[in-house]
């Protein structure tokens, strides 16, 4: 393990400031080399103060004790200040200091030559700070001509003065703000006054972001299927700026076990160009030639294309990837989940005309042993709108989808064409004290199968739903606030019809959600219309802030009963059915940083709550909050514990498990601790995933962020953020 970790400390300030933020640590520390001070507001004139002054000959003056010089260009004072007025030269000696617009400089002696608008400065043995952005150090001689300084046998860092964490120690060191750039000779990097980097040449840029390495990252990770001890993990990455509007990343991925890969990243601004609008791109890959122990190419390619114009959007992505096996083995991440999926999205909107188009296609790929599902390949959509007079609209929509799936034949997993086809009339009546919505379908659906009779179905339903409006002022703990009262009432009526023989391409029980209950839909997509003669009853109450506008308690309540025991099945047979469903209900209270929400469904034939999501959060910050969240699904049960708390000013750590306790197995696990002084941070995190049986993948990350040379691993921060959620902790501003 020490090892290991040497070799990532010697590979960690292969880095540059390469990062589309400024990078910012919380340092609170505003010291300076001295005083700052007020230049003159007088162009031409030289503000010249000293306790002794003599003429040594002519244009050549001697200024001895506190001596200062004030231009509108520059500061200068010292012990003694010799001046040449014909050749515009100020010789300075003892405690020298200097300031301009950009740097404040002291040191033994100075030499300050105006050489027509331009000011040369050459200082010895000198201390030097900017104060805008932090950057500090000391070197044998600084010479400084406004825009470049050059630093001989010099140290360079960004922690505040009087800190010396790290340091870059170069033979000579040019920094020039005009070309926004930074050149080193003979390099050495100091971290905690240990050398553990030297480079003969290193160049970075002083603000923004631009070409160089980036900081490396180190991770440990076991094999699920033979090396299973500790394995270990370097990514060395560099940035390529290509173009204000597109860069580039290329990362060496060393594995241990697995070989040596190349991943590469490209992203790309598209601009208006008449057609297309604007947009986005990118494209992403890692290749490994061979695989240690499998012996075979392991590779990924996902690519972004999104293109939006005044009313056409475009998107594009791929996802693929060498095998099935390939984030188990190679990345160690996205272990659940089970297939990758690729489309194509063109859509059309006229809001003017209420009308939309579009046109989808879509594939997928297995992996970590998934199943195989119906995709769309493609779909056509059409939607037109009407307004009438009186608040009537007419709504036709066309929707035509060809299903395939890889595992098709003619008794299971049947694909085709389905065609559906819909009118929908609708009204909506509305005043401060009530509203009331009747509206009618009329849809038929043409299924032209493969191998199999085609089908048909042609059905309407009619649905009314009304709304009685109530409010009240009230006082809560000494806030004014607002009590809504929605009393709802709801008809939804559909023939019954059995619909066995139709294929289910899309089709699935819905969550008995409290707007589900009055929409009168049991599944979801088109496949499965299910019979309903059922008055919905509902209430719902708001408790808002009138001086803020925030609501503090929401509470739902709602239950269907039904007028007929005959219904329909995810088979679509029809079957004998309750006389009234699940009582569905919702509470959710956000006081200040405290929230709590609470759904769930109540059986009234066995007494039993069948299903409940519930959660209870504490939020300070990204790096101090607690979340508790329960789920039960008809037995089915999931805990889920995230939380970040501050051990210091400095230190924190953080968590997350997701747990089922139906069958004792932890899903995911995620610890780590994270500190960070004025001017670097560290973060440690584990990763445990589940995998199969009692197979478990575990992964280890470090990164280490040193301020103006290191940005934190996007890899390690967009993985934490879905592990962990509300951490959101980014180290380069932390």
């Amino acid at each position: 393990m020490k090892k290991q970790l040497a070799l990532y400390l010697l590979f960690i300030l292969l880095s540059s400031i390469i990062s589309a933020e400024s990078l910012v640590l919380d340092c609170q520390n505003n010291a300076l080399l001295f005083q700052k001070q007020v230049l003159s507001d007088k162009i031409k004139d030289l503000d010249v103060q000293a306790n002794y002054s003599e003429v040594v000959k002519d244009d050549h003056y001697l200024l001895k004790g506190n001596v200062s010089l004030n231009s509108s260009t520059y500061f200068l004072s010292a012990d003694e200040i010799s001046i040449n007025k014909f050749s515009k030269t100020s010789i300075a000696t003892g405690h020298v200091k200097f300031q301009d617009n950009e740097l404040m400089l002291t040191g033994d002696k100075a030499v300050v030559e105006k050489q027509g608008e331009v000011t040369h400065t050459t200082l010895n043995k000198v201390k030097f700070h900017y104060p805008n952005s932090m950057i500090n150090g000391r070197a044998q001689v600084v010479t400084n001509d406004g825009t470049k300084q050059v630093f001989s046998s010099g140290s360079y860092s960004l922690c505040p003065l009087g800190n010396s964490d790290w340091q870059m120690k170069a033979g000579k060191i040019t920094l020039n703000s005009s070309a926004n750039k930074g050149v080193a000779e003979d390099v050495t990097i100091e971290f905690l006054g240990k050398t553990i980097f030297y480079s003969p040449h290193y160049e970075w840029v002083l603000e923004g972001r631009g070409s160089g390495f980036l900081a490396p990252t180190f991770g440990s990770y076991n094999e699920s299927v033979t090396n299973k001890g500790n394995n270990y993990q370097v990514r060395i990455p560099y940035y390529f700026n290509v173009a204000p509007d597109r860069d580039f990343l290329l990362v060496l991925n060393q594995l241990s076990s697995r070989g040596s890969a190349l991943e590469g990243k490209y992203r790309q601004l598209i601009t208006n160009n008449g057609y297309l609008g604007y947009g986005r791109f990118e494209i992403e890959g890692l290749y490994l030639d061979k695989d240690k122990i499998t012996d075979n190419r392991r590779w990924l390619l996902n690519s972004k294309l999104d293109l939006f114009s005044t009313k056409t959007n475009l998107s594009i992505i791929t996802n693929r990837v060498s095998d099935s096996n390939y984030f188990k083995e190679i990345t160690h991440s996205n272990i659940s989940d089970t297939k990758l999926q690729s489309h194509v999205d063109l859509s059309y909107k006229n809001q003017k005309k209420n009308l939309t188009m579009s046109l989808f296609a879509e594939s997928e790929q297995l992996i970590n042993n998934g199943s195989a599902s119906y995709t769309r390949a493609p779909e056509l959509s059409f939607n037109k709108g009407y307004k009438v007079l009186g608040g009537r609209n007419v709504n036709l929509s066309l929707i035509s989808t060809k299903f395939i799936h890889k595992n098709s034949n003619i008794t299971t997993n049947k694909t085709g064409v389905r065609t559906y086809v819909q009118a929908k009339f609708s009204r909506s009546l509305r005043t401060n004290n009530y509203s009331l919505t009747p509206s009618l379908n009329l849809s038929t659906t043409d299924y032209t199968m493969n191998d199999v009779a085609n089908q048909k179905r042609n059905i309407a339903s009619f649905n009314l739903d009304s709304k009685f409006f109530l409010e009240r002022k009230i006082s809560l703990f000494g806030t004014n606030l607002t009590q809504t009262l929605i009393p709802r009432l709801a008809y939804n009526y559909t023939p019954k019809k059995d619909q066995s023989v139709l294929p289910n391409f899309d089709s699935d029980d819905k969550n008995d959600s409290y707007e589900g209950l009055f929409s009168g839909k049991k599944f979801t997509g088109i496949d499965r219309i299910a019979s309903a003669n059922d008055l919905t009853f509902g209430l719902e109450s708001d408790f808002i802030d009138e001086e803020m506008g925030d609501t503090y308690l929401s509470l739902k309540i709602a239950q269907v009963y039904r007028f007929d025991d005959i219904g329909m099945n995810g088979s679509g047979v029809l079957t004998s059915q309750r006389k009234y469903s699940d009582a569905t209900m919702s509470a959710n209270l956000m006081i200040r940083d405290f929230a709590f929400n609470n759904s769930l469904q109540y059986n009234p034939k066995t007494n039993k709550i069948s299903k409940r999501n519930s959660s209870v959060g504490y939020i300070l910050s990204p790096k101090k909050f607690l979340t508790l969240a329960h789920h039960n699904d008809n037995g089915k049960k999931l805990a889920e514990l995230y939380g970040a708390y501050p051990l210091t000013q400095k230190i924190h750590v953080f968590a997350g498990i997701n747990r089922s306790i139906s069958d004792s197995i932890t899903n995911k696990e995620t610890t780590g601790i994270a500190y960070a002084s004025c001017c670097w941070a560290m973060r440690l995190a584990h990763f445990k995933e589940h995998v199969s049986g009692n197979d478990y993948a575990y992964v280890t990350k470090f990164e280490l962020v040193l301020k103006g040379l290191s940005v934190t691993s996007s890899n390690l921060y967009k993985r934490l953020k879905e592990d962990v959620p509300n951490y959101l902790v980014n180290l380069d501003n932390f």
